[in-house]
């Protein structure tokens, strides 16, 4: 089942993100931006997804580097959740986001095929674990300047909760 949460202002300018939840991706629902009920112009909407299916990309794990995974095996294709990352012995740190939309940060560890991640609220800065499997996404090799853009915000945010531990 895919949830998406769309949150207006009254200039109807969309300021939330839209994310696609799936059983196989997430292990918990991804936080919603706190808003006053005069800055909620619609709900939420459902409808079916699968997950991608036999991605085994990840069953070896990840070395070192900057990876990019998308819903989509293209990058910025719109209405597609991507995560860009950076691991460093087995230690991660990175940014969920859908193309010219807000991104939330995360850092956390990785465990082979899957992310255990604690995810920064972009407008609170509540945390709340997740975790990802890696096998539901699509690796994709081309990592664009505003993807490491992302990542360079996200790494200097949380340097000291992952890096400095």
């Amino acid at each position: 089942m895919v949830l998406t949460y769309l949150i207006l202002t009254g200039s109807l300018e969309a300021i939330a993100i839209v994310l696609a939840l799936s059983p196989g991706n997430f292990s918990i629902a991804f936080p919603a931006r706190r808003a006053h009920d005069s800055d909620i112009k619609s709900g939420v909407l459902s409808s079916q997804s699968q997950p991608n299916p036999g991605l085994d990309t990840a069953s070896t794990g990840l070395a070192d580097g900057i990876y990019l995974y998308g819903q989509s095996s293209q990058p910025e294709e719109i209405k597609q959740e991507y995560f860009v990352f950076e691991m460093r012995q087995s230690k991660v740190v990175g940014a969920f986001y859908l193309p010219r939309s807000a991104f939330y940060c995360f850092y956390g560890t990785s465990d082979r095929t899957q992310l255990n991640l604690i995810v920064v609220d972009s407008y609170d800065g509540s945390r709340s674990p997740y975790s990802v499997n890696l096998q539901q996404y699509y690796p994709i090799s081309t990592i664009s300047e505003n993807d490491r853009r992302i990542l360079g915000t996200c790494k200097e945010s949380h340097k000291q909760q992952v890096w400095e531990k």
